[in-house]
């Protein structure tokens, strides 16, 4: 027998941990000091702090009985009604209860979908061959790193970058050429075509609205000129500021969804909007015969399947919970669902967090990548490229860096600058080479994460220790 080593120290679990944001959590969970402040992880507390709690949670049981029993993996018929028409209003197109099927958060409804996409289509069905392993995803970048995991570690699909530019009056814009020329490129490096393009809209971490006319033209030409499918992640769909220029528009409102309902599929949660982030819940929206039967199983001695939900469910307690967020009332007179009247106070609260924090980082003098009047969803993309290669006054100052995964080819001065903040602010950013972004300096801000006066402390913090940098030499 091989003795035991004993329990494994918390800093020994953090280098294990790859996820870099997932680190981060990690790491301000359980041994940052008390004065950090973690803006790296997309996290909303807005709604829970403002209404969530005494409007639904105070009047809520702990668990009655009935859900201590097994419930349908993907949900049952009233979650996903109640589902489905919530997604109706956000989306402003009509979503049928059929169509949706529940998971345990956004990434498993992800991995589900690239599983699911591997299954062909039975006689008589719409839709290009199924895809296989190896096959490539093509993703504008930077982009949410969790989609690696849920495409790449079990599906074994393969995420390529679109890299969009980072310099210019066209910096950080999306457009059908930059999608073209990855697709293309890819093909005369592999002799392949990629087999799926993703979108996050609204994007994350650059927080902008993608205008309908774009998405036509992207949509269109994918629908007409390839064999891709289309996965709209709109998991931050109610996060709108007031005034917002180029307004939502999501995937099932658009012409291109009427003529081929079978390419495009949705992804939804509660972790965002909602603040439900820890509650791990996730929706799939489709239409596609092989994604449904891979969500709710299929009959038959050779093709006998389980749910992909099963594996990943929407168990009991979420039901419970879920269905105390989406069935109670409000305003005395039980007159509107809460669901309503929390996105409706959501936006409120967003756009003046929104705008206090953008306040204080114009004033400290702190760039950030924003055209007047674009959606920030719940971010900053802070440019803090002119601060690569500082350091402080020679031995003023010494940083000590984490015991976390990096990509081999992370630039040293942008994750020195990452260590720096941490320990001489105290303030956690997420850098840019997690996100996979084409240039180094660049750091995600989630302004959601606390409230306003906590963000606009950390923001004079960052920028006290920033004014501390100076080239050496």
């Amino acid at each position: 027998m091989t003795a035991s080593t004993g329990p494994i120290e918390p800093a020994e679990l953090l280098a294990r941990i790859p996820d870099f944001e997932q680190a981060l959590a990690f790491y301000h969970r359980h041994l940052a000091p008390d004065t950090a402040i973690d803006l790296s992880v997309a996290e909303n507390v807005l709604v829970y702090e403002d209404s969530m709690q005494k409007m639904v949670f105070d009047h809520t049981a702990l668990l009655p009985e009935t859900y201590i029993h097994y419930m349908s993996a993907y949900g049952n018929p009233r979650l996903r009604e109640e589902v489905a028409a919530l997604l109706t209003k956000a989306f402003d197109a009509p979503v049928a209860a059929g169509d949706v099927f529940g998971t345990g958060g956004v990434g498993s409804a992800l991995e589900c979908l690239a599983f699911a996409l591997q299954e062909p289509p039975k006689p008589g069905e719409t839709g290009p061959p199924p895809l296989e392993e190896g096959d490539a995803v093509l993703l504008p970048a930077p982009y949410w790193q969790g989609f690696n995991w849920s495409f790449e570690q079990r599906p074994k699909l393969k995420c390529v970058p679109v890299r969009l530019p980072t310099e210019g009056p066209e910096r950080f814009l999306l457009t059908l050429e930059a999608i073209k020329e990855e697709f293309f490129k890819y093909h005369r490096l592999f002799g392949e075509f990629p087999r799926l393009l993703v979108l996050t809209n609204p994007h994350n971490p650059l927080g902008v609205n993608y205008g309908k006319e774009l998405l036509e033209e992207i949509y269109a030409w994918v629908i007409d000129e390839t064999d891709m499918h289309i996965i709209s992640d709109e998991i931050y769909c109610h996060s709108q500021v007031d005034g917002a220029r180029v307004p939502f528009t999501g995937a099932l409102a658009l012409s291109a969804y009427e003529r081929a309902p079978e390419r495009i599929h949705v992804v939804w949660g509660f972790a965002k909007d909602f603040g439900l982030s820890g509650f791990r819940t996730g929706f799939v929206v489709s239409k596609y015969g092989p994604v449904q039967r891979a969500m709710l199983g299929t009959t038959g001695i050779e093709e006998k399947k389980h749910s992909m939900s099963w594996f990943t469910p929407v168990d009991s307690l979420k039901h419970y919970v879920l269905g105390a967020i989406l069935e109670t009332t409000v305003n005395g007179a039980g007159s509107e669902l809460y669901t309503d009247y929390a996105m409706r106070r959501y936006r409120e609260l967003l756009t003046a967090s929104f705008e206090r924090v953008r306040d204080r980082l114009v004033a400290r003098g702190i760039e950030f990548v924003q055209t007047e009047g674009d959606n920030p969803a719940q971010f900053f993309w802070l440019d803090l490229t002119d601060y690569l290669g500082k350091r402080p006054p020679e031995g003023a100052y010494t940083v000590e860096p984490l015991p976390l995964a990096h990509a081999a080819d992370a630039d040293p001065d942008e994750l020195w600058l990452f260590d720096y903040l941490r320990t001489r602010a105290e303030v956690t950013l997420l850098p840019g080479e997690t996100m996979h972004c084409p240039a180094p300096g660049f750091f995600r801000l989630c302004f959601t994460a606390y409230q306003p006066e906590v963000v606009c402390e950390a923001i004079d913090r960052v920028a006290e220790a920033l004014e501390e940098l100076v080239v050496l030499g």
